[in-house]
């Protein structure tokens, strides 16, 4: 009797006992897990291929030199709750500061402060390529994702460029 009364005890507790342990284990791997993606995410932005963009004193971009794209980040966001920094960021269009970065969709010349402009109000849907420009850029690299030649088009036309926009804006 003694003998069955233990195993019935066994019975009952040993799937608890595993069922904990294997919840340990999927525990430890999931932190592993998170671990990893947020190691994933510094590296991704790594400070050294930075560049800040400042358009004014309260309006600032982040470009990533190895990513070929813009940072979003709270700033990012934040120019696109204020239609008077949307303005500014537009009237930056003819900005031709240079910042000595290449970008992987301009050949002809070194990224400027308008053309990091431009692609964020084109990224958010502010602007449209053939609405705006009256032209068709479809030609996209694999290793790009802005269209080949849009910004060599805006180094030879900026100041034409920057009123067409300011006009689709409006």
């Amino acid at each position: 009797m003694n003998i069955i009364k233990l195993f019935t005890i066994c019975l009952f507790f040993a799937p608890l006992i595993f069922f904990g342990c294997s919840q340990k284990n999927e525990s430890k791997i999931s932190q592993i897990e998170k671990r990893q993606i947020r190691e994933t995410k510094k590296e991704k932005y790594n400070s050294s291929n930075i560049i800040i963009v400042n358009f004014d004193n309260k309006i600032t971009l982040k470009w990533d030199a190895a990513h070929n794209m813009l940072v979003k980040d709270t700033s990012y966001y934040e120019i696109l709750k204020n239609k008077k920094k949307i303005e500014i960021i537009s009237n930056s269009i003819s900005n031709n500061e240079d910042l000595k970065v290449k970008v992987c969709s301009k050949e002809e010349a070194n990224l400027k402060k308008g053309d990091v402009a431009f692609l964020y109000l084109l990224e958010n849907q502010k602007i449209y390529l053939f609405s705006c420009l009256k032209l068709q850029f479809d030609v996209i690299n694999k290793n790009c994702k802005y269209p080949v030649n849009l910004l060599n088009y805006i180094e030879k036309q900026r100041f034409k460029v920057q009123k067409q926009i300011k006009s689709c804006i409006e």
